[in-house]
Formats: C-alpha cells, structure tokens, sequence
C-alpha cells in the first residue's frame, strides 16, 4: 500500500493511521487509568475491570471522533487561508461546542443502552476530560499543519533557487541575441522611408519589446505599469495584423499600478489568448485584462471571447501552450498560488489567479 496516497481532503493514509493510532492509545489509556482507579475498592480482577469499562470507552471515544471531523474540516480545509492566530482564536468558541456536543450525545446513547456513565458532580470529570483530550488533539493537528506547509515552502523554494539558476544562465546565453536584434530594428528603422510612418512606429515597438525582455531578465520584479504597457505593445503589434478581428479591454485599478510582479507574467497569457483563442475566429474577438486588488492579494484575470478549452484542455489542470505552462510553473514556485482555467459563455477562456502583494 503507498501510504502517501491522498484519500479525501488532502489526508493520506498514513495520517489517518496516526489518528486512529491517537485515539486508540488514548482509549487504551484512559480505561487503563479508570481500571486502576478502582482498584482499591473493586472486588473483580483487573482484566474483568478493564474489560467491562472497554465498551464505553469505545462509544466515548468514537463519539470523539464523530465530532472532531467536522471541526477539523472547517479549521484546516474550508478555513485554511486565515491566519493561524484567527484559527486559534475560534478554538474559544468550538471546544465548548465539541464538549457540549460530545456529552448531549454521549449520555444519551449511554442511557439509551444501559452503559455505565459519571453522573452528577462526576461528570464534571468528562468536561474536563474531553476538554483536555480537545487541547491535545488539536495541538497536535496544528503542529502538524505547521510542520507540513513549513516542509512545502521549503521545497517550493528549493525548487525556485533551481529555478532561478537555470532562468540565470539561460538569460546570460540568449543575452546577444535581444542586443543585436534591438540594434538592427534600429537600423531598419533608420532606413524606412517617411511614406512608411507607420511601419518605422511598429517597428519601434517591437525594438522596445525587446528592450524591455532585455530588462526584465535582469529583474525579479517589474511594476505593473510597466508590465501593462509592454502587454499593450505587443497587443498593438497583433492589431495591425488582426485590425477590427482583436478587440481589447483592460479593467485595472490605479492603486494597482504601482504594485510589483514577475516580469513577463501577463504577455504568454494574452499571447495564448491571441493565439489559441481569437485567431481561429473568423470574426474574432475581445481579450481583456483585469487586475484588482482582492483579500489582501493581487488577484489577475486574463479573459478572451475565442473557442476557449479544447478536448485536452480541464478547467483544472492547465496545459496546451508552452507560456501557459511556464507561467503555472512560476506562480507555484515562486507563491505557491493555483491557476485556474474557466470556460466563459458563451464562449471564450478565462486564466484567473491571485498573488499575495
């Protein structure tokens, strides 16, 4: 059996072998505890004591586990992008609830079934009891929670420095060629006649697209106005070649512009939708950009009105073009942060995710 098999949620086998590892030794502990505690009184041997208080430790601590579930699913799956501080601050406010929860349940079924249970002031000791049992679990779970995004961010970032190694060396080969091209643009340009005006404009775009590679693969990060205007650039260029075919749109905020991202992350997006999607329409379509700011992130739509996702296209996996793929490659290394792919309607792609700023 592979162990690190994920079955539900994110848990793999042998995190559900733990678990009930955990509740099984402190089954075991507190009947064994309950057994001795009664030793000076108990007229039976250890074994029969033992084995009498077994079947309501089984339905105590099962019960346990019953309510745990659903806390645990709330705090580390459905609330798992709050700050850890917010998620311990609720744990006020759900461990009455799971004690509650637990005895309501818990005596009821007892008395339902004639199983032996503390009762008036010695049920004090079950709140006290499963209260403590809730602090223990929970700490372990939090710890191991720690303990894995910690091991993730490690190797994200292990995989970045490689990462970045390779992006190093790859921009210290392919540096001649954005210089030379850049100088000859501009002797070409030189050379067009004043009748050409706007063929010397495209080509002064195109010289400085390539100036702006040229810079930005010496930068980690570039300001999204700067980004922007290197995006509408090459959109201008696809203009001239589309006309009315490629429409365009951009929905950004002013607060945004300022803001700093990976340096070519919106071209090989617009670059797909251009491609992929408008180009085999006959009438075209709109490509719009949509940059906002969103729970304390940069959240980034890219959105075309084209044949949006083939047969081997999910909307869940990312995959059909090189740029696509580079850019899903970056944004997880580099923040860990998901693309998502969405049909639109009646047609179209849209590529949405978000990066914290």
């Amino acid at each position: 059996m592979n162990w690190n098999r994920t079955i539900l949620w994110g848990i793999t086998y042998r995190q559900l072998a733990f678990l009930l590892g955990l509740y099984s030794l402190a089954a075991l502990l507190y009947d064994v505890s309950l057994t001795i505690s009664q030793r000076p009184w108990s007229k039976t041997s250890f074994l029969i004591d033992f084995s009498l208080e077994f079947p309501r430790i089984i339905l105590d601590y099962s019960l346990k586990l019953l309510v745990t579930i659903p806390i645990w699913y709330l705090l580390f799956h459905r609330l798992r992008h709050l700050p850890l501080t917010r998620r311990l601050l609720l744990h006020l406010i759900l461990l009455p609830l799971f004690t509650i929860t637990w005895q309501v349940v818990y005596y009821a079924i007892s008395d339902a079934l004639g199983i032996g249970r503390l009762r008036n002031n010695g049920s004090i000791w079950d709140t006290y009891i499963g209260s403590l049992f809730y602090l223990v679990q929970f700490g372990i779970f939090h710890a191991f929670a720690y303990y894995r995004d910690l091991q993730k961010q490690q190797e994200r970032e292990a995989k970045l420095r490689e990462l970045t190694l390779k992006s190093e060396l790859s921009a210290l080969k392919a540096q001649l060629n954005p210089h030379f091209l850049y100088n000859v643009f501009n002797t070409i340009s030189a050379s067009v006649p004043p009748a050409l005006e706007h063929t010397r404009e495209m080509l002064a775009q195109l010289s400085d697209m390539f100036r702006y590679q040229l810079q930005a693969s010496k930068s980690e990060t570039v300001t999204v106005r700067d980004e922007l205007n290197f995006v509408m650039k090459y959109l201008d260029l696809e203009k001239a070649r589309f006309g009315d075919r490629l429409r365009v749109r951009l929905a950004v905020a002013d607060d945004v512009l300022s803001e700093h991202i990976p340096p070519m992350l919106l071209q090989p997006l617009v670059e797909n939708s251009v491609k992929h999607g408008i180009s085999p329409l006959i009438d075209g379509g709109e490509v719009s950009i949509r940059i906002e700011r969103q729970n304390g992130q940069l959240h980034i739509e890219v959105t075309d009105t084209g044949v949006g996702l083939n047969g081997s296209m999910q909307p869940s996996t990312p995959s059909g073009g090189v740029g696509l793929a580079n850019t899903v490659l970056r944004l997880d290394k580099m923040y860990g942060s998901q693309v998502h792919l969405i049909n639109n309607q009646p047609s179209g792609l849209t590529v949405a995710f978000s990066i914290p700023i």
